[in-house]
Protein backbone atom coordinates (compact mmCIF):
# COMPACT_ATOMS: atom_id res chain seq x y z
CA UNK A 1 0.00 0.00 0.00
CA UNK A 2 2.74 2.34 0.96
CA UNK A 3 4.94 1.39 -2.33
CA UNK A 4 1.84 2.36 -4.37
CA UNK A 5 1.30 5.82 -2.73
CA UNK A 6 4.97 6.82 -3.33
CA UNK A 7 3.97 5.63 -6.86
CA UNK A 8 1.61 8.59 -7.01
CA UNK A 9 3.58 11.01 -5.58
CA UNK A 10 6.10 9.99 -7.96
CA UNK A 11 3.60 10.67 -10.91
CA UNK A 12 2.39 13.84 -9.53
CA UNK A 13 6.16 15.16 -9.31
CA UNK A 14 6.48 14.61 -12.42
CA UNK A 15 3.48 16.12 -13.84
CA UNK A 16 4.23 19.23 -11.97
CA UNK A 17 7.23 19.80 -13.34
CA UNK A 18 5.64 19.34 -17.00
CA UNK A 19 3.10 21.79 -16.39
CA UNK A 20 6.06 24.23 -14.92
CA UNK A 21 7.92 23.62 -18.28
CA UNK A 22 4.55 24.41 -20.33
CA UNK A 23 4.08 27.67 -18.00
CA UNK A 24 7.57 29.07 -18.72
CA UNK A 25 7.47 28.09 -22.45
CA UNK A 26 3.98 30.08 -22.80
CA UNK A 27 5.22 33.27 -20.97
CA UNK A 28 8.03 33.80 -23.20
CA UNK A 29 5.54 34.15 -25.82
CA UNK A 30 3.72 36.90 -26.97
CA UNK A 31 0.41 37.72 -26.46
CA UNK A 32 -0.74 39.77 -28.94
CA UNK A 33 -0.11 39.10 -32.74
CA UNK A 34 2.36 36.52 -32.30
CA UNK A 35 4.90 38.11 -34.26
CA UNK A 36 7.88 37.09 -32.30
CA UNK A 37 7.01 33.02 -31.79
CA UNK A 38 4.49 30.12 -33.11
CA UNK A 39 2.65 29.82 -29.58
CA UNK A 40 4.13 26.67 -28.63
CA UNK A 41 3.07 25.14 -31.72
CA UNK A 42 5.19 23.00 -34.41
CA UNK A 43 7.67 25.04 -36.89
CA UNK A 44 4.87 24.31 -39.75
CA UNK A 45 2.23 26.13 -38.53
CA UNK A 46 3.94 29.59 -37.46
CA UNK A 47 1.89 32.42 -37.08
CA UNK A 48 1.94 34.92 -39.66
CA UNK A 49 3.30 38.50 -39.09
CA UNK A 50 0.33 41.16 -39.25
CA UNK A 51 0.18 44.92 -40.80
CA UNK A 52 -0.63 47.43 -37.87
CA UNK A 53 -3.02 49.78 -38.68
CA UNK A 54 -5.11 52.64 -36.33
CA UNK A 55 -8.06 51.25 -35.57
CA UNK A 56 -10.96 53.31 -33.72
CA UNK A 57 -14.43 51.44 -32.78
CA UNK A 58 -17.57 53.84 -32.35
CA UNK A 59 -18.75 51.76 -29.42
CA UNK A 60 -21.79 54.49 -28.77
CA UNK A 61 -22.87 55.01 -32.51
CA UNK A 62 -25.74 52.41 -31.42
CA UNK A 63 -25.67 52.00 -27.85
CA UNK A 64 -28.11 54.88 -27.06
CA UNK A 65 -29.19 55.69 -23.53
CA UNK A 66 -32.57 56.40 -22.09
CA UNK A 67 -34.03 58.56 -19.40
CA UNK A 68 -36.22 57.32 -16.79
CA UNK A 69 -34.79 53.69 -16.55
CA UNK A 70 -34.41 51.90 -13.50
CA UNK A 71 -32.40 49.15 -15.27
CA UNK A 72 -29.15 49.23 -16.30
CA UNK A 73 -26.76 46.60 -18.61
CA UNK A 74 -23.16 47.07 -19.06
CA UNK A 75 -20.94 45.12 -21.48
CA UNK A 76 -17.48 45.35 -20.58
CA UNK A 77 -14.46 44.85 -22.65
CA UNK A 78 -10.49 45.56 -21.44
CA UNK A 79 -8.74 48.27 -22.91
CA UNK A 80 -6.24 47.75 -25.30
CA UNK A 81 -2.49 47.55 -25.10
CA UNK A 82 -1.80 49.26 -27.94
CA UNK A 83 -4.50 52.31 -27.44
CA UNK A 84 -6.20 51.74 -30.92
CA UNK A 85 -9.49 51.65 -29.24
CA UNK A 86 -10.42 48.02 -30.00
CA UNK A 87 -11.16 47.50 -26.61
CA UNK A 88 -12.69 49.96 -23.95
CA UNK A 89 -15.79 49.87 -21.86
CA UNK A 90 -19.14 49.24 -23.51
CA UNK A 91 -22.43 50.88 -21.85
CA UNK A 92 -25.70 49.01 -23.36
CA UNK A 93 -28.90 50.15 -24.18
CA UNK A 94 -30.04 51.21 -20.58
CA UNK A 95 -33.88 49.65 -20.68
CA UNK A 96 -36.20 51.19 -18.22
CA UNK A 97 -39.22 49.30 -16.14
CA UNK A 98 -41.45 51.98 -16.30
CA UNK A 99 -40.30 54.00 -19.30
CA UNK A 100 -42.77 56.73 -20.88
CA UNK A 101 -41.01 56.44 -24.82
CA UNK A 102 -43.35 56.04 -27.29
CA UNK A 103 -42.21 55.15 -31.13
CA UNK A 104 -43.52 58.41 -32.33
CA UNK A 105 -39.95 59.77 -30.39
CA UNK A 106 -38.19 58.03 -33.20
CA UNK A 107 -39.58 59.80 -35.96
CA UNK A 108 -39.67 63.17 -34.28
CA UNK A 109 -36.01 62.64 -33.53
CA UNK A 110 -35.25 61.67 -37.55
CA UNK A 111 -37.06 64.49 -38.95
CA UNK A 112 -35.63 66.99 -36.97
CA UNK A 113 -31.77 65.60 -38.23
CA UNK A 114 -32.65 65.27 -41.37
CA UNK A 115 -35.13 69.08 -41.98
CA UNK A 116 -31.86 71.14 -41.93
CA UNK A 117 -30.88 69.20 -44.86
CA UNK A 118 -34.20 69.35 -46.59
CA UNK A 119 -34.50 72.74 -46.17
CA UNK A 120 -30.90 73.35 -47.93
CA UNK A 121 -31.50 71.06 -50.81
CA UNK A 122 -35.39 72.32 -51.71
CA UNK A 123 -33.82 75.93 -51.36
CA UNK A 124 -31.34 75.24 -53.84
CA UNK A 125 -32.89 72.88 -56.27
CA UNK A 126 -36.36 75.00 -56.27
CA UNK A 127 -35.33 78.99 -55.48
CA UNK A 128 -38.72 80.84 -55.08
CA UNK A 129 -41.56 78.60 -54.05
CA UNK A 130 -42.56 78.40 -50.65
CA UNK A 131 -42.29 75.70 -47.94
CA UNK A 132 -45.48 75.39 -45.70
CA UNK A 133 -47.29 72.87 -43.31
CA UNK A 134 -49.94 70.74 -44.17
CA UNK A 135 -52.25 72.83 -42.00
CA UNK A 136 -51.55 75.85 -43.84
CA UNK A 137 -52.18 74.49 -47.38
CA UNK A 138 -54.41 76.02 -49.13
CA UNK A 139 -56.12 73.74 -52.79
CA UNK A 140 -54.61 74.92 -55.42
CA UNK A 141 -51.52 76.75 -54.55
CA UNK A 142 -47.97 75.25 -55.19
CA UNK A 143 -45.69 74.69 -52.72
CA UNK A 144 -42.94 72.60 -50.81
CA UNK A 145 -43.97 70.30 -47.83
CA UNK A 146 -41.21 68.36 -45.24
CA UNK A 147 -41.95 65.67 -43.55
CA UNK A 148 -41.97 61.72 -42.94
CA UNK A 149 -43.87 59.26 -45.22
CA UNK A 150 -46.23 56.93 -44.37
CA UNK A 151 -47.23 54.21 -46.08
CA UNK A 152 -50.83 52.71 -46.04
CA UNK A 153 -50.63 48.37 -47.55
CA UNK A 154 -53.46 45.78 -47.33
CA UNK A 155 -51.01 42.96 -47.33
CA UNK A 156 -48.77 44.12 -44.41
CA UNK A 157 -48.86 42.03 -41.35
CA UNK A 158 -51.31 43.21 -38.92
CA UNK A 159 -51.16 41.75 -35.10
CA UNK A 160 -54.69 42.63 -33.99
CA UNK A 161 -55.50 40.19 -37.59
CA UNK A 162 -53.24 37.88 -37.16
CA UNK A 163 -54.94 37.23 -33.25
CA UNK A 164 -58.48 37.47 -34.83
CA UNK A 165 -57.47 34.88 -37.17
CA UNK A 166 -55.84 32.94 -34.46
CA UNK A 167 -59.08 33.07 -32.04
CA UNK A 168 -61.63 32.24 -35.32
CA UNK A 169 -59.13 29.16 -35.85
CA UNK A 170 -58.79 30.61 -39.49
CA UNK A 171 -55.85 29.67 -41.70
CA UNK A 172 -53.02 31.87 -41.29
CA UNK A 173 -51.62 33.93 -44.87
CA UNK A 174 -48.86 32.45 -46.10
CA UNK A 175 -44.92 33.89 -45.34
CA UNK A 176 -45.03 36.51 -48.57
CA UNK A 177 -41.88 37.46 -49.86
CA UNK A 178 -43.44 40.86 -50.94
CA UNK A 179 -46.55 42.81 -49.56
CA UNK A 180 -47.09 45.03 -52.12
CA UNK A 181 -50.93 45.26 -53.67
CA UNK A 182 -52.65 47.08 -55.84
CA UNK A 183 -54.83 49.13 -53.14
CA UNK A 184 -51.57 50.66 -51.45
CA UNK A 185 -51.76 54.39 -50.70
CA UNK A 186 -49.17 56.59 -49.49
CA UNK A 187 -49.76 59.56 -46.93
CA UNK A 188 -47.68 62.42 -45.77
CA UNK A 189 -47.19 63.81 -42.16
CA UNK A 190 -46.07 66.68 -40.40
CA UNK A 191 -46.16 67.96 -37.15
CA UNK A 192 -49.38 69.75 -37.90
CA UNK A 193 -51.74 67.19 -39.95
CA UNK A 194 -51.81 63.96 -42.73
CA UNK A 195 -52.55 64.66 -46.43
CA UNK A 196 -53.17 61.74 -49.01
CA UNK A 197 -50.11 61.48 -51.75
CA UNK A 198 -51.57 61.51 -55.30
CA UNK A 199 -49.24 59.92 -57.51
CA UNK A 200 -48.38 57.19 -59.99
CA UNK A 201 -48.18 53.50 -59.06
CA UNK A 202 -44.63 53.15 -59.75
CA UNK A 203 -44.24 56.28 -57.18
CA UNK A 204 -46.32 54.53 -54.28
CA UNK A 205 -44.39 50.98 -54.93
CA UNK A 206 -41.11 52.57 -54.62
CA UNK A 207 -41.20 54.29 -51.36
CA UNK A 208 -41.41 53.19 -48.12
CA UNK A 209 -42.94 54.20 -44.36
CA UNK A 210 -40.36 56.01 -42.52
CA UNK A 211 -38.95 58.02 -45.08
CA UNK A 212 -37.94 61.71 -44.56
CA UNK A 213 -39.03 64.03 -48.00
CA UNK A 214 -39.43 67.33 -49.24
CA UNK A 215 -42.21 66.66 -51.85
CA UNK A 216 -43.09 69.48 -54.68
CA UNK A 217 -46.39 69.88 -55.51
CA UNK A 218 -50.15 71.54 -55.44
CA UNK A 219 -52.65 71.47 -52.96
CA UNK A 220 -56.37 69.50 -53.41
CA UNK A 221 -59.41 69.21 -52.09
CA UNK A 222 -60.32 66.46 -49.24
CA UNK A 223 -56.87 66.39 -47.72
CA UNK A 224 -54.92 65.68 -50.46
CA UNK A 225 -51.77 66.62 -52.76
CA UNK A 226 -50.93 65.86 -56.29
CA UNK A 227 -46.76 65.40 -56.30
CA UNK A 228 -44.67 66.88 -58.50
CA UNK A 229 -41.43 65.81 -57.39
CA UNK A 230 -39.54 64.09 -53.93
CA UNK A 231 -36.68 65.45 -52.92
CA UNK A 232 -34.04 63.21 -50.46
CA UNK A 233 -31.75 64.46 -48.50
CA UNK A 234 -29.10 63.08 -50.65
CA UNK A 235 -25.52 60.89 -49.76
CA UNK A 236 -24.00 62.68 -46.92
CA UNK A 237 -20.78 64.06 -46.70
CA UNK A 238 -17.37 62.25 -46.63
CA UNK A 239 -14.87 62.77 -43.80
CA UNK A 240 -11.15 62.68 -44.55
CA UNK A 241 -9.12 60.76 -42.35
CA UNK A 242 -5.40 61.89 -41.14
CA UNK A 243 -4.61 58.21 -40.47
CA UNK A 244 -5.46 57.03 -44.28
CA UNK A 245 -2.44 59.03 -45.14
CA UNK A 246 -0.16 56.88 -42.91
CA UNK A 247 -1.23 53.76 -44.62
CA UNK A 248 1.89 53.46 -46.83
CA UNK A 249 0.94 50.03 -48.25
CA UNK A 250 -1.77 47.89 -48.49
CA UNK A 251 -3.75 46.55 -45.96
CA UNK A 252 -7.03 44.46 -45.74
CA UNK A 253 -9.97 43.31 -43.73
CA UNK A 254 -11.76 40.48 -43.97
CA UNK A 255 -15.81 39.94 -44.34
CA UNK A 256 -17.06 36.55 -43.22
CA UNK A 257 -20.91 36.73 -42.37
CA UNK A 258 -23.03 33.47 -42.08
CA UNK A 259 -20.21 30.86 -40.28
CA UNK A 260 -22.47 29.10 -38.53
CA UNK A 261 -20.61 27.43 -35.66
CA UNK A 262 -22.08 23.99 -34.91
CA UNK A 263 -23.77 22.83 -38.05
CA UNK A 264 -22.21 19.67 -38.84
CA UNK A 265 -22.32 20.06 -42.14
CA UNK A 266 -19.41 23.31 -42.49
CA UNK A 267 -17.29 21.60 -40.02
CA UNK A 268 -14.73 20.89 -42.67
CA UNK A 269 -14.91 24.52 -44.11
CA UNK A 270 -14.89 25.85 -41.05
CA UNK A 271 -11.34 24.37 -40.50
CA UNK A 272 -10.15 25.18 -43.86
CA UNK A 273 -11.23 28.95 -42.92
CA UNK A 274 -9.32 29.07 -39.53
CA UNK A 275 -6.26 27.27 -41.87
CA UNK A 276 -6.05 29.86 -43.91
CA UNK A 277 -6.16 32.91 -42.12
CA UNK A 278 -3.59 31.24 -39.71
CA UNK A 279 -1.63 30.70 -43.33
CA UNK A 280 -1.00 27.51 -42.91
CA UNK A 281 -2.43 26.78 -46.38
CA UNK A 282 -0.64 29.24 -48.52
CA UNK A 283 2.91 28.58 -49.75
CA UNK A 284 3.60 32.01 -51.83
CA UNK A 285 0.59 34.27 -50.49
CA UNK A 286 1.95 34.55 -46.74
CA UNK A 287 2.59 38.32 -47.90
CA UNK A 288 -1.47 38.89 -48.31
CA UNK A 289 -2.23 37.14 -45.01
CA UNK A 290 0.15 39.29 -43.50
CA UNK A 291 -1.39 42.54 -44.43
CA UNK A 292 -4.91 41.26 -42.87
CA UNK A 293 -5.08 43.48 -40.19
CA UNK A 294 -9.14 43.09 -39.10
CA UNK A 295 -11.43 40.34 -39.60
CA UNK A 296 -15.44 40.65 -39.07
CA UNK A 297 -17.86 38.65 -38.49
CA UNK A 298 -21.50 40.02 -39.90
CA UNK A 299 -23.72 37.79 -38.03
CA UNK A 300 -24.79 34.53 -37.85
CA UNK A 301 -21.99 33.08 -36.78
CA UNK A 302 -23.70 30.18 -34.40
CA UNK A 303 -25.80 27.76 -35.92
CA UNK A 304 -29.46 27.46 -34.66
CA UNK A 305 -31.53 24.51 -35.52
CA UNK A 306 -35.30 25.59 -36.99
CA UNK A 307 -37.52 24.11 -34.25
CA UNK A 308 -41.20 23.04 -35.82
CA UNK A 309 -44.13 24.85 -34.20
CA UNK A 310 -44.89 21.99 -32.12
CA UNK A 311 -42.10 22.00 -29.88
CA UNK A 312 -43.44 25.24 -28.61
CA UNK A 313 -46.90 24.50 -27.98
CA UNK A 314 -46.40 20.78 -26.72
CA UNK A 315 -45.76 20.28 -22.65
CA UNK A 316 -41.60 19.36 -22.09
CA UNK A 317 -40.42 17.76 -19.28
CA UNK A 318 -37.39 19.43 -16.97
CA UNK A 319 -35.09 16.94 -18.35
CA UNK A 320 -36.40 17.30 -21.98
CA UNK A 321 -35.42 21.17 -21.61
CA UNK A 322 -32.21 20.54 -19.94
CA UNK A 323 -31.29 18.13 -22.84
CA UNK A 324 -32.53 21.21 -25.07
CA UNK A 325 -30.48 23.54 -23.40
CA UNK A 326 -27.05 22.01 -23.86
CA UNK A 327 -27.94 20.97 -27.38
CA UNK A 328 -28.33 24.66 -27.72
CA UNK A 329 -24.73 25.56 -25.68
CA UNK A 330 -22.58 22.99 -27.62
CA UNK A 331 -22.39 25.55 -31.18
CA UNK A 332 -21.67 28.59 -28.61
CA UNK A 333 -18.59 26.71 -27.11
CA UNK A 334 -17.26 25.50 -30.73
CA UNK A 335 -17.68 29.46 -31.23
CA UNK A 336 -15.38 30.37 -28.08
CA UNK A 337 -12.71 27.72 -28.96
CA UNK A 338 -12.68 28.99 -33.05
CA UNK A 339 -12.27 32.19 -31.66
CA UNK A 340 -10.03 31.60 -28.84
CA UNK A 341 -7.65 30.32 -31.75
CA UNK A 342 -8.24 33.11 -34.31
CA UNK A 343 -7.64 35.91 -31.95
CA UNK A 344 -3.82 34.35 -31.39
CA UNK A 345 -3.03 35.66 -34.79
CA UNK A 346 -5.14 38.53 -35.96
CA UNK A 347 -7.58 40.85 -34.48
CA UNK A 348 -11.50 39.91 -34.66
CA UNK A 349 -15.01 42.05 -34.74
CA UNK A 350 -17.87 39.52 -34.35
CA UNK A 351 -21.67 41.45 -35.38
CA UNK A 352 -24.47 39.83 -34.17
CA UNK A 353 -27.17 38.81 -36.50
CA UNK A 354 -30.78 37.48 -36.40
CA UNK A 355 -30.00 33.96 -35.27
CA UNK A 356 -27.39 35.13 -32.80
CA UNK A 357 -28.33 34.85 -28.82
CA UNK A 358 -28.66 38.59 -28.36
CA UNK A 359 -31.99 40.64 -28.49
CA UNK A 360 -33.85 40.55 -32.18
CA UNK A 361 -34.72 44.29 -32.09
CA UNK A 362 -31.90 46.86 -33.76
CA UNK A 363 -29.97 48.27 -32.48
CA UNK A 364 -28.44 44.69 -31.63
CA UNK A 365 -26.22 44.75 -28.61
CA UNK A 366 -22.86 42.98 -28.83
CA UNK A 367 -22.92 39.51 -27.77
CA UNK A 368 -22.35 39.13 -24.11
CA UNK A 369 -18.92 38.14 -23.06
CA UNK A 370 -19.98 35.80 -21.02
CA UNK A 371 -20.48 33.35 -23.83
CA UNK A 372 -17.00 33.21 -24.55
CA UNK A 373 -15.14 32.81 -21.60
CA UNK A 374 -12.48 32.23 -23.00
CA UNK A 375 -11.76 34.14 -25.92
CA UNK A 376 -12.67 36.89 -24.20
CA UNK A 377 -9.59 37.39 -22.33
CA UNK A 378 -7.53 38.22 -25.64
CA UNK A 379 -7.77 41.75 -26.59
CA UNK A 380 -8.11 40.88 -30.34
CA UNK A 381 -11.80 40.08 -29.87
CA UNK A 382 -14.15 43.11 -30.04
CA UNK A 383 -17.98 42.48 -29.55
CA UNK A 384 -19.48 44.73 -31.22
CA UNK A 385 -23.09 46.11 -32.09
CA UNK A 386 -25.61 45.58 -35.65
CA UNK A 387 -25.30 47.63 -36.99
CA UNK A 388 -21.48 48.05 -36.87
CA UNK A 389 -19.24 51.66 -37.53
CA UNK A 390 -15.49 51.68 -36.99
CA UNK A 391 -12.37 53.42 -38.27
CA UNK A 392 -9.69 50.91 -39.71
CA UNK A 393 -6.89 52.77 -41.07
CA UNK A 394 -8.56 55.71 -41.60
CA UNK A 395 -11.39 54.06 -43.88
CA UNK A 396 -15.24 54.24 -41.73
CA UNK A 397 -16.85 51.11 -41.90
CA UNK A 398 -20.70 50.82 -41.78
CA UNK A 399 -23.00 47.98 -41.63
CA UNK A 400 -25.18 45.46 -40.89
CA UNK A 401 -26.35 41.91 -40.77
CA UNK A 402 -29.12 42.24 -43.47
CA UNK A 403 -32.28 42.35 -41.70
CA UNK A 404 -32.68 46.30 -43.12
CA UNK A 405 -32.12 45.45 -46.51
CA UNK A 406 -34.07 42.49 -46.25
CA UNK A 407 -37.27 44.02 -44.48
CA UNK A 408 -37.20 46.89 -46.66
CA UNK A 409 -37.51 44.73 -49.92
CA UNK A 410 -40.45 43.48 -48.98
CA UNK A 411 -42.16 46.43 -48.87
CA UNK A 412 -41.03 48.34 -52.09
CA UNK A 413 -40.27 47.73 -55.20
CA UNK A 414 -36.55 48.22 -56.70
CA UNK A 415 -34.24 46.98 -59.36
CA UNK A 416 -32.26 44.85 -57.47
CA UNK A 417 -30.63 44.97 -54.05
CA UNK A 418 -27.62 46.70 -54.26
CA UNK A 419 -30.24 49.70 -55.62
CA UNK A 420 -31.92 49.70 -52.64
CA UNK A 421 -28.55 49.80 -50.55
CA UNK A 422 -27.81 52.62 -52.48
CA UNK A 423 -30.82 54.37 -51.82
CA UNK A 424 -30.23 53.89 -48.07
CA UNK A 425 -27.63 56.21 -48.73
CA UNK A 426 -29.63 58.40 -50.47
CA UNK A 427 -32.01 58.54 -47.87
CA UNK A 428 -29.54 59.34 -45.16
CA UNK A 429 -30.73 56.56 -43.18
CA UNK A 430 -30.11 52.82 -41.98
CA UNK A 431 -33.77 51.60 -41.46
CA UNK A 432 -36.43 53.37 -42.55
CA UNK A 433 -39.09 51.02 -42.45
CA UNK A 434 -37.91 50.57 -38.08
CA UNK A 435 -39.90 50.90 -36.04
CA UNK A 436 -43.25 50.06 -38.63
CA UNK A 437 -42.23 46.59 -40.26
CA UNK A 438 -38.70 46.00 -38.85
CA UNK A 439 -38.46 45.74 -34.69
CA UNK A 440 -36.68 48.12 -33.31
CA UNK A 441 -36.29 49.34 -29.73
CA UNK A 442 -38.32 52.46 -28.06
CA UNK A 443 -35.64 54.96 -28.33
CA UNK A 444 -35.26 58.46 -27.37
CA UNK A 445 -33.14 59.17 -30.36
CA UNK A 446 -32.99 57.67 -34.13
CA UNK A 447 -29.76 56.19 -34.44
CA UNK A 448 -29.98 54.94 -37.66
CA UNK A 449 -29.54 58.42 -39.46
CA UNK A 450 -26.36 58.08 -41.14
CA UNK A 451 -24.40 61.98 -40.39
CA UNK A 452 -21.46 60.89 -42.56
CA UNK A 453 -20.50 59.10 -45.67
CA UNK A 454 -18.77 55.87 -44.94
CA UNK A 455 -15.68 54.45 -47.39
CA UNK A 456 -17.13 50.66 -47.00
CA UNK A 457 -20.70 50.03 -46.71
CA UNK A 458 -21.55 45.97 -46.21
CA UNK A 459 -24.07 43.93 -45.98
CA UNK A 460 -24.69 40.45 -44.71
CA UNK A 461 -26.07 37.10 -45.11
CA UNK A 462 -26.72 37.61 -48.88
CA UNK A 463 -26.81 34.72 -51.06
CA UNK A 464 -24.33 35.41 -53.35
CA UNK A 465 -21.37 38.38 -53.58
CA UNK A 466 -21.53 41.48 -55.37
CA UNK A 467 -19.78 44.66 -54.68
CA UNK A 468 -20.28 48.17 -56.76
CA UNK A 469 -18.11 51.25 -56.71
CA UNK A 470 -20.61 55.02 -56.07
CA UNK A 471 -19.77 57.61 -56.59
CA UNK A 472 -21.71 60.72 -55.28
CA UNK A 473 -22.15 64.15 -56.64
CA UNK A 474 -19.29 65.67 -54.02
CA UNK A 475 -16.70 63.26 -54.66
CA UNK A 476 -18.00 60.96 -52.36
CA UNK A 477 -16.15 57.42 -53.11
CA UNK A 478 -18.02 54.33 -51.43
CA UNK A 479 -17.81 50.38 -51.62
CA UNK A 480 -20.78 49.04 -51.03
CA UNK A 481 -20.60 44.84 -50.50
CA UNK A 482 -22.99 41.84 -50.28
CA UNK A 483 -21.29 39.53 -47.80
CA UNK A 484 -22.37 36.14 -49.03
CA UNK A 485 -23.33 33.67 -46.49
CA UNK A 486 -19.47 31.43 -45.45
CA UNK A 487 -22.23 28.12 -44.79
CA UNK A 488 -23.83 28.09 -47.81
CA UNK A 489 -21.28 29.93 -50.62
CA UNK A 490 -17.54 28.76 -48.78
CA UNK A 491 -17.00 32.44 -49.92
CA UNK A 492 -15.30 35.18 -48.03
CA UNK A 493 -14.12 39.37 -48.96
CA UNK A 494 -10.98 40.80 -48.88
CA UNK A 495 -10.63 44.17 -49.19
CA UNK A 496 -7.91 46.60 -49.45
CA UNK A 497 -8.33 49.67 -47.50
CA UNK A 498 -5.92 51.96 -49.63
CA UNK A 499 -7.40 51.41 -52.85
CA UNK A 500 -10.94 50.32 -51.81
CA UNK A 501 -10.21 46.78 -54.27
CA UNK A 502 -12.68 43.70 -53.45
CA UNK A 503 -12.13 40.47 -54.63
CA UNK A 504 -13.86 36.99 -53.16
CA UNK A 505 -12.07 34.27 -52.15
CA UNK A 506 -13.52 30.49 -52.76
CA UNK A 507 -12.77 27.26 -50.44
CA UNK A 508 -13.22 24.30 -52.81
CA UNK A 509 -14.40 21.28 -50.78
CA UNK A 510 -14.78 19.11 -53.57
CA UNK A 511 -11.81 17.89 -54.08
CA UNK A 512 -11.51 16.82 -50.61
CA UNK A 513 -14.89 15.81 -49.45
CA UNK A 514 -17.18 15.18 -53.50
CA UNK A 515 -19.61 12.93 -51.43
CA UNK A 516 -19.87 15.49 -48.78
CA UNK A 517 -23.56 16.81 -48.16
CA UNK A 518 -22.46 20.55 -47.65
CA UNK A 519 -21.04 20.75 -51.03
CA UNK A 520 -24.03 18.82 -52.93
CA UNK A 521 -25.71 21.46 -55.35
Amino acid sequence: MFEEINHDNESLIELFKRIEKIETKFKQTKKSYGKDKNFGLDQDYKTTERLDVIIHHNKERFLEKQPNSTIKSIHKNDDNKNGDGGGGATTSLVIGQHSNLQYSSIYASRLEKLNPILVENVESKYPGIPTQKILHMKPGDECIMIGTLYKEMELKPNILKAYAQDRAMLPIPDNRESFIGEKDKLFFEDNTGRVKLIGSKEMVDSLVTGLNVAILGKGLPDAEFEVRDIVFPGIPPQPHSRDLESLKDDAYICLISGLNVGDANNIFQTQLLMDYLQGNLVDNGSDLLGKICKVLFVGNSIHKENEPIEAFVRYSSKSEIQAKQAKKAIPIKDLDGFLCELCQTVPVDIIPGPNDPTNISLPQLPLNSCLFPFSIQNTNLTTCTNPYQSQIGGRLLLGTSGQNIENASRYMTYENKMSLTESTLIWRHLAPTAPDTLTCAALDNDPFVIEQCPDIYFVGNQDHFETKLLKGPNDEIVRLIFIPNFSETNTIILVNLKTLDTFPIHFNTTSFFPQSPSTEQ
